[in-house]
């Protein structure tokens, strides 16, 4: 392993001889003594502190600007000292002491240099030890070494003052939010012993990645991307699982970089700005201090979970919460059912093992909806979430890999208890010559679905109708769409059933409708159906009963299944003429759309409506939930929501303020919701 030295001289002399021998050897004796001044020192940090931009302070700013202006700065300082006589005229010019001052004061001592380095992905501070990790290769322990670690606990210590992160005896250890979008984790003791201060700098990316970047580092192959971008196209959620620096905010950045479109991308990140985006006029950027959380214990929800809950009223084309830890997980799953497509990571050793943890989290207490709801979220994540990829990092080789990637099918009940239905897609393996290979179990189609590869389709039924709903875009975008080309089918086809040639003129409207879906094509091809009836009749009997079927969808307010159904039928001309609903198809998916607004509203009231009670102000929660009538709401936040109801005029009852009568109706209300009976799923029709 070749390691970073200090490289080519910002300011170049050219010597020769023995005189040059002498003259290094000086330079190198008097570099050595005002390295380990204090009054030297204590003044070049004053000096650097004082004259340099602020934004050039931070040890973690790309090097090469930064050192240019700290040998400018220092040289200046020094030129004045020499003139005034003062003690900083005795320190040597040159750019390697200069530097090395600025790395004992602001810097890392001896750690600065491979700090500086951009093709070091980590450093690690272990006591004195300095280990390092080169990207595509190990570990390993360099030969510099602090002082002492006690030199490395004030570091830390300072530096999180600095940055107003509590580190100390009682909050042993901390994420500080350095710059750069690096990562850096301190452990100090008592959980450490004496001796001993550990310190883990990740650095972050310059540039944002997308999918061929992860390719270009070998973390996958050819195949396996050409899956994730069919997956990325159809908008689906991911679930990222791995260890710590497995790569899982490199993946989920590459995954957000190769969105469909121009996606508003919204990101939630813990104090660390690891996640990078190209179109920066199209992302906000959400941070939260979970610090603040460790110090008000008395906050029913952390403040992750709160921002996460906050993305519900803005609505993001893409999501990224940065990584599940706890109760957050709640909020980000009611964003999930609600249709929006999240990205976000979760420390797990495998696909399943993931899915399981992310629903023991958002059953956490004070999770968002989800408290003490184990089975409910994993339902709700299974159905929320599509994809599942496992990272790993492989240490032997430097490489991080893509090592396993399942995709969600609903739940099954097992052993005495609800467990995810995983469909293996890849998996991992190495060839006896020592080589990466991935094994799929289908391919990604040129029709824009999945290909299984033994003959079987295993495609679960909603990553299906994305996939379905991609590839419609998809031509949409690549066809001709204009009023002109809708026109012109029009015409042809008027003249076609003029001439008794319904079939052709069908065929006319069709082509176009898969182009645009256009109402007059859709009035032109009930007409066209209506002079053959006897061979369309069939088709009519199946596009009533579905459309009947989309009725009770509807009316039971089951509207992520009523927007695949109208998004089925409409796929077929036929169907969707002989089957169009009352008022037609536009104002029927702008009442699907009102009805999801309307729900998370409900949800979002239900949560707000909890905190009032738990916090003894049962008339707060009632008047939140007084515009809220269960006839309107689907039976799974209907329930919720009237059990709070309940407890609230129960409440108020004991305090004497309350009605007897409403609080029977209430029960009923809530005893009727729980014995309706299921609609059949529309995919069993």
């Amino acid at each position: 392993m070749t390691l970073f030295r200090s490289s080519s001289s910002l300011n170049v002399r050219e010597d020769g001889g023995l005189a040059s021998v002498l003259g290094s050897t000086a330079q190198t004796l008097a570099r050595e003594r005002v390295l380990h001044d204090p009054l030297i020192l204590g003044l070049v940090r004053d000096e650097l502190r004082l004259r340099l931009d602020k934004r050039f302070l931070d040890p973690f700013a790309p090097a090469e600007e930064r050192n240019v202006e700290v040998v400018r700065v220092l040289r200046e300082a020094i030129s004045q000292a020499r003139q005034q006589g003062a003690p900083l005229a005795q320190v040597p010019t040159d750019d390697e002491t200069l530097l090395a001052l600025f790395a004992a004061t602001l810097g890392w001592g001896p750690a600065q240099r491979y700090l500086d380095d951009p093709r070091i992905n980590e450093v690690k501070i272990i006591g004195r030890r300095i280990r390092v990790q080169e990207s595509g290769k190990p570990f390993v322990t360099v030969s510099e070494t602090f002082a002492s670690a006690t030199e490395v606990f004030k570091r830390a210590v300072m530096l999180a003052s600095l940055l107003d992160v509590t580190l100390d005896g009682n909050t042993p250890q901390a994420t500080l939010p350095v710059g750069q979008g690096t990562r850096m984790h301190v452990t100090i003791p008592p959980r450490t012993d004496e001796e001993s201060t550990l310190v883990c700098i990740r650095r972050g990316r310059r540039e944002a990645w997308d999918l061929r970047d992860v390719l270009r580092y070998q973390s996958m192959d050819e195949t396996v991307l050409a899956l994730l971008e069919l997956f990325s196209r159809a908008r689906c959620s991911f679930l990222i699982a791995g260890r710590t620096s497995s790569g899982k905010t490199g993946l989920l950045e590459a995954l957000a970089n190769s969105w469909p479109g121009e996606p508003h991308i919204v990101s939630i990140e813990d104090h660390t700005q690891e996640i990078g985006i190209r179109r920066k006029d199209l992302w906000t950027r959400e941070m939260v201090n979970t610090q603040k959380d460790l110090r008000d214990s008395a906050t029913p929800i952390g403040e992750f979970g709160r921002v996460a809950r906050e993305a519900l009223r803005q609505t993001p084309d893409l999501l990224l919460p940065g990584e599940i830890r706890g109760n957050e997980a709640g909020a980000i799953l009611t964003l999930l059912i609600s249709d929006h497509p999240v990205i976000t990571t979760i420390h797990a050793r495998s696909c399943r093992e993931a899915i399981e943890r992310f629903a023991n989290c958002a059953a956490l207490p004070g999770a968002y909806m989800y408290e003490g709801r184990r089975d409910d979220a994993l339902r709700d994540a299974c159905i929320g979430f599509d994809v599942v990829i496992k990272m790993d990092f492989w240490e032997e080789i430097g490489r991080r890999v893509i090592t396993e990637i399942a995709l969600l099918d609903g739940t099954t009940f097992e052993h005495g208890r609800w467990a995810p239905e995983l469909v293996p897609l890849v998996k991992i393996d190495a060839t006896d010559d020592g080589r990466i290979v991935w094994e799929v179990r289908a391919r990604a189609g040129g029709g824009g679905m999945l290909e299984w590869l033994d003959g079987e389709d295993l495609t679960p039924e909603p990553l299906r109708e994305k996939l379905k709903r991609a590839r419609a875009m998809a031509l949409a975008r690549t066809a001709a769409t204009s009023l002109d080309v809708v026109q012109s089918a029009l015409q042809r086809a008027d003249d076609l059933l003029l001439a008794g040639e319904s079939d052709r003129a069908f065929a006319t409207l069709k082509s176009a409708w898969d182009h645009r879906r256009d109402t007059e094509l859709l009035v032109a091809a009930q007409r066209a159906l209506a002079q053959d009836r006897d061979r369309w009749a069939a088709v009519e009997v199946a596009a009533q009963q579905a459309a009947e079927q989309l009725r009770q969808l509807v009316a039971a307010r089951r509207w992520a299944e009523a927007l695949r159904a109208s998004a089925t039928m409409q796929e077929d001309l036929a169907v969707a003429a002989l089957g169009a609903p009352t008022g037609g198809w536009e104002a029927l998916e702008s009442r699907i759309k009102e009805g999801f607004a309307f729900e998370a509203a409900a949800v979002a009231a239900t949560s707000e409506a909890e905190v009032a009670l738990a916090q003894g102000q049962p008339r707060i929660a009632l008047d939140i939930l007084a515009r809220f009538h269960a006839s309107d709401l689907n039976a799974a936040v209907a329930l919720p929501l009237l059990s709070a109801r309940e407890r609230a005029m129960d409440a108020l009852i004991e305090r004497g303020e309350g009605s007897p009568e409403v609080l029977a109706t209430i029960r009923a209300q809530r005893q009727a919701v729980e014995r309706m009976a299921p609609i059949a799923p529309w995919s069993e029709v």
